[in-house]
């Protein structure tokens, strides 16, 4: 059953309707209390704030002393592109038929606001992240906002500000994240950079100098951290829920287990990326409106707003990721909100911050679709000249008129079929020839762009498997010595001898051992072959996913160790590119030291 309710401004909040739902906590305003448009040191109980405190939080300050905790959320690029225009294409929503029409599955991309270099050693995040919130905004998180819209008196903490807050609507959240995000703006000067603060000291993010603001996350950036964003394996990803060992009752407040009650923020653990309470509990808004899907893509129609993850009154198998839910922003009574809806932010900051990002976005941009494995630094699409900054202008020797600027068509072909076709198009001597050009050039980049971009996903999948195989003959190695050992026991026991029946059988089992063991050995050699025979001129490419794939597994929770036979194998893919030369014993040795040095480690 939904409640409904009309919120009529964000300074004058009414309660959540409904028995189940908590009352509102505004605060009981004391005209002791400061004016919330002071700044002040972080005053509240850090249980109202932050009850689970974890490695990683990031602490920023609210208005009336308080403060709100935010988890760095990893998002690794594909690798097909650097600099400002990586970015990731993750796969979202569900493949049921009965909710196909709001949640059929479909790519899209999501890239970090945020650096290392930006967040420091708070975060202890990895290349690029999304802040968003630890828990859901609670009542007493949002009376504090709301006074500063109102320049009221401060509330006054207390345990039922713990409360998430409901009955949010679309223009509740938004006024939220927007008060919220002056207030920032007005004491930044007086805010320690996340770059130079230490961990759990309160901070603000900045990108150039300019301070970070708060908003609500999109569609696509909800669902990559409620399905565990780069903490869970690809298959965990695309299940339902992220992974519960302890049992759902252990992760998420849904209708058997909430009792149709709303819970205070962080009191079940939280999903593997930190966060509490993304699932179950309130609804949360996102950014985006409501559109339906038309099997991969959306239809054109913009609707209401969309609520997220379900809630204390949603049954066990409605809670899950790819929950999407329209809720119209207005019905016959006015603005909507329902009792059990919510909210959760995020900080960002803008994409283009400076003359140089600008710059860097533009050179990024020239990459595109071209390959860096032809690329050399004569053929960088950057420096090649434009219609705005042509090549040269020629002057007519008989008349002094200067003549236009016109490049000259260059004495070799360039590698690049891209930049090829680009400077075709730039010496044409015909404008409409050249027009025609830049649209097949157009189109024939886009495509480039993918291939490029799968390129960059097999390369990572290449490296995984082969460090996979390598472990294997590792492992299997180790396993053959022990048998070998054995064996020896047993024939230079007195008591049994070459011949005695189970020296014989260890016999059998080791020779069909060592068959099973040299089989993989071949195998994995065929592997380094095929591996450096697809990327014969581009073991950049590995190279860059071999970092990736490194922070990948790090940001999973894998043993950093085990990562050393995904760099064995990339350097004997390496080795055998440069030689080509077979060396099946040295390759297989290598594993099977490895093996031996991370077992005595």
């Amino acid at each position: 059953m939904r409640f409904t309710l009309v919120l009529m401004t964000a300074a004058a909040l009414t309660p959540s309707a409904g028995a189940a739902a908590p009352k509102a906590h505004p605060g009981t305003h004391s005209g002791a209390r400061p004016s919330a448009a002071a700044a002040s040191p972080i005053d509240w109980p850090t249980k109202l704030y932050n009850p689970h405190a974890a490695k990683g939080d990031v602490l920023v300050p609210m208005p009336c002393g308080g403060a709100m905790t935010f988890r760095a959320v990893g998002i690794d690029g594909d690798g097909s592109s650097t600099g400002p225009l990586r970015d990731r294409v993750v796969e979202l929503g569900s493949d049921a038929e009965e909710t196909g029409y709001a949640e059929y599955r479909r790519m899209a991309p999501i890239a970090g606001s945020f650096g290392a270099d930006e967040l420091g050693s708070a975060s202890g995040v990895g290349d690029r992240s999304l802040l968003i919130g630890k828990y859901e905004v609670s009542t007493l998180q949002f009376a504090a906002v709301t006074a500063v819209a109102a320049d009221a008196p401060c509330p006054e903490p207390s345990g039922r500000g713990r409360i998430p807050r409901g009955g949010v609507g679309w223009h509740d959240a938004i006024d939220f994240a927007h008060a919220w995000s002056l207030w920032l703006r007005q004491h930044a000067g007086s805010l320690t950079d996340c770059a130079d603060s230490s961990a759990h000291e309160p901070c603000l993010p900045r990108v150039d100098s300019e301070a970070a603001f708060v908003r609500l996350p999109t569609d696509a950036e909800w669902e990559y951290v409620a399905r565990g964003g780069d903490k869970v394996s690809p298959a965990d990803f695309r299940e339902p829920r992220f992974p519960m060992p302890e049992g759902m009752e252990r992760y998420v407040w849904f209708s058997e287990s909430a009792e149709g009650r709303i819970r205070p923020i962080g009191v079940l653990a939280p999903s593997p990326t930190g966060v509490h309470d993304i699932l179950g509990n309130l609804e949360e808004i996102v950014l985006d409106p409501f559109q339906l899907r038309r099997l991969t893509r959306a239809h054109g129609q913009v609707g209401g707003y969309i609520v997220r993850g379900g809630s204390v009154h949603s049954g066990r198998s409605e809670v899950r990721a790819s929950l999407r839910r329209e809720v119209p922003i207005y019905d016959d009574r006015g603005a909507v909100a329902t009792a059990d809806t919510g909210l959760r932010v995020v900080l960002s900051a803008p994409v283009l911050t400076s003359t140089e990002r600008l710059a860097a976005v533009r050179e990024a941009w020239s990459h595109l679709g071209t390959d860096p494995a032809l690329r050399t630094s004569a053929e960088d699409p950057a420096a090649m000249p434009t219609a705005a900054q042509p090549v040269a202008a020629s002057a007519d020797m008989t008349s002094g008129a200067v003549a236009p600027a016109q490049a000259a068509l260059s004495a070799m072909p360039y590698q690049d079929p891209m930049i090829e076709l680009s400077h075709l198009a730039r010496v044409a001597d015909d404008a409409a020839m050249a027009a025609r050009l830049e649209r097949l050039r157009g189109v024939i980049r886009a495509s480039a762009e993918r291939l490029h971009q799968q390129r960059a996903r097999a390369a990572r999948e290449a490296l995984r498997f082969g460090g996979l195989l390598c472990q294997r003959l590792a492992m299997e190695g180790h396993n053959l010595s022990l048998r070998e050992r054995r064996l020896e026991l047993c024939t230079q026991n007195p008591a049994y001898g070459p011949e005695h029946p189970r020296c014989l059988a260890n016999d059998r089992q080791l020779a069909d051992d060592r068959k099973a063991f040299q089989d993989n050995a071949d195998f994995y050699a065929d592997t380094v072959i095929r591996t450096s025979r697809t990327y014969p001129d581009s073991l950049a490419v590995l190279q860059t996913e071999l970092g990736a794939l490194k922070d990948e597994r790090i940001a999973a929770g894998a043993d950093p160790r085990v990562f050393k036979y995904n760099t064995v194998f990339f350097g004997q893919v390496s080795n055998y590119t440069d030689a080509g030369r077979v060396r099946r014993t040295p390759w297989r040795e290598a594993c099977r030291a490895l093996g031996r040095d991370l077992l005595t480690d």
